[in-house]
Formats: structure tokens, C-alpha cells, sequence
């Protein structure tokens, strides 16, 4: 793969990463589905924080249409992260890459207390495809350190629950394939775990 073939995929991914959040604002979520996320990857899956993991494109589309869309319409909900801090690697092969990045999130989500306005803090760890010659979500995984209330601090509050996110109220068919795996984020009474590292570089400069 040359360098700028390199370059290339890498912006590539980068604005996919970016568009997705501007689509998730403008509620584009059938978009997110059908555009961004890898139609024939055998192990396509998303992972939203305390969601669970959605394995398969049905599965993913019941998270964002049947859960997530819900959540974000209802009023006064507000879904702004900002993404920073990229690292992009790029298979060899130029088939398969890899990204993190972190996120500072102004949020209002509906609680059963009503509606809060929250901080939230977290990171992407993503796995692309490249499908058709565009890049597409592979494995999707958000990571939360804390979601706080903004009156209270991420040291009083680190994890303010989601109570619309009761996902034992939900279906079979819009609960999670499996659990996933354990991310303690931020505890004020333990040493920070920031969980998985970016991607190793895929070749030395």
C-alpha cells in the first residue's frame, strides 16, 4: 500500500467517524445502518456504553431505530460529542483498520427524575472494513468513563443510570446478543483503569 493510498483511507475513516455523530444529532439512524455499518462483515457489532453488544446488521438496526432513536427524539434530549486525540492505523493489506478516539459529551438525557443535563466523557474503539471500496463500521464500541450530572461532578456522580435504557423492558429482538465485556470507567475511590490502548502503529516511520 503506498503512503498516499495510506493517507487516503485514513481521511476516509476519519470522516466517517466524524459524520456518524452528525448523523446520530440530526437523527439519521436508519442512514447509520444501511450507510456506515458493514452489510456482509460476518461479525459486524456495536456496543454503546452499558448496552450490551448487537452482533449482525438486524441486530444493529434494532439498537438505533428501536432504542436509541426513542431515547434522543423524545424531548429536550440533547447528543453532542466532540471527538479528539485520533489514532488511525491502517492494515497493510489496506482491507481492515483500526481507530480510537476520545470523547467530551454536552448531553440532557430523560431519567424517571426527569430531564438532566449531563457531562459525559468516553472513547471510541472501533475496527473498520473497507466494503466495496468505502470504509464501514467492522466492530463499533463506545467506552464510558463517566456520565455525571453537571451540578455534581464525575467525583459525586460518575455514573448517572439511563432509566429509558432498561433494556429488560425492551423485547427479545431490541436486547443485546451478549453482554459486553466488563469496562469499570472512572471510580473516585479506585485508580483509573483507562481500558484498551490505541491501535499499535502498522509501520515504523
Amino acid at each position: 500500500m503506498s503512503d498516499l493510498q495510506r493517507l487516503v483511507d485514513i481521511h476516509e475513516i476519519a470522516n466517517l467517524q466524524g459524520r456518524y455523530l452528525y448523523y446520530v444529532q440530526a437523527h439519521l439512524y436508519d442512514r447509520i445502518v444501511d450507510e456506515m455499518f458493514a452489510q456482509r462483515e460476518e461479525h459486524v457489532s456495536c456496543e454503546i456504553s452499558e448496552s450490551g453488544v448487537y452482533a449482525g446488521i438486524d441486530k444493529i438496526r434494532a439498537l438505533f431505530v428501536d432504542l436509541i432513536k426513542p431515547l434522543f427524539v423524545s424531548a429536550g434530549s440533547l447528543p453532542i460529542h466532540m471527538l479528539t486525540t485520533p489514532v488511525i492505523e491502517v492494515d497493510e493489506d489496506g482491507r481492515r483498520a483500526a481507530g480510537m478516539w476520545q470523547t467530551l459529551g454536552c448531553n440532557a438525557f430523560p431519567t424517571p427524575q426527569g430531564l438532566v443535563a449531563t457531562w459525559q466523557q468516553g472513547k471510541y474503539d472501533n475496527r473498520f472494513v473497507k466494503e466495496d471500496g468505502i470504509w464501514k463500521f467492522g466492530q463499533f464500541r463506545w467506552l464510558s468513563n463517566f456520565r455525571t450530572p453537571f451540578d455534581q461532578g464525575w467525583v459525586k456522580q460518575p455514573a448517572l443510570p439511563i432509566g429509558a435504557l432498561d433494556l429488560d423492558a425492551f423485547p427479545p429482538e431490541v436486547q443485546p446478543s451478549k453482554p459486553g465485556e466488563p469496562y469499570p470507567g472512572y471510580n473516585p475511590q479506585m485508580p483509573m483503569d483507562f481500558g484498551p490502548l490505541p491501535p499499535e502503529p502498522r509501520r515504523q516511520i
